[in-house]
């Protein structure tokens, strides 16, 4: 599981646009993003 780090507002907004446009895939959008695959989950469920 990689370690989540610090993003700004826009970064989160990039994040859920990607994982939306690349087939759903959460663990997809968290290796290219260098974030956890649950604050993946939890940004999409957000938005």
């Amino acid at each position: 599981m990689t370690k989540g780090r610090s993003t700004t507002w826009q970064e989160r907004i990039d994040i859920v646009l990607y994982y939306l446009t690349h087939q759903h895939d959460y663990r997809k959008a968290a290796e290219q993003y260098q974030v956890s695959y649950h604050q993946v989950f939890q940004w999409v469920k957000k938005y």
